[in-house]
């Protein structure tokens, strides 16, 4: 899948469609999140190692934002809400279309 294909899916279709890795990581973010991918990680149970990866993935379709703000080094993390991602989805969908216009000028 492209990423111009995640931005055509709804919330809930792309949430369906996540495997159960990820979609174990995304209900760890929902449960026991906001913070960093360790705090978060550890919270849930889960080893960094695995988490880190699926985070980057939820992280790239718009499932989790980053926070403003850090702690250490290292950046905080939430779940979107589905408003939240609409959103995000809604600014997505406008890059592409505005940078599809631009590349055909």
């Amino acid at each position: 899948m492209k990423p111009i294909d995640f931005r055509n899916e709804t919330f809930d279709a792309l949430r369906s469609r996540l495997n159960e890795d990820r979609q174990r990581v995304h209900q760890a973010w929902l449960d026991h999140g906001p913070g960093t991918t360790r705090e978060v990680a550890g919270r849930a149970g889960i080893d960094l190692l695995s988490f880190r990866p699926r985070s980057t993935e939820l992280f790239q379709i718009g499932a989790i934002e980053l926070m403003p703000g850090r702690q250490s080094h290292e950046g905080i993390y939430q779940a979107r809400t589905v408003a939240g991602w609409s959103a995000w989805y809604a600014e997505q969908r406008e890059f592409a279309v505005n940078h599809q216009l631009q590349m055909h000028l």
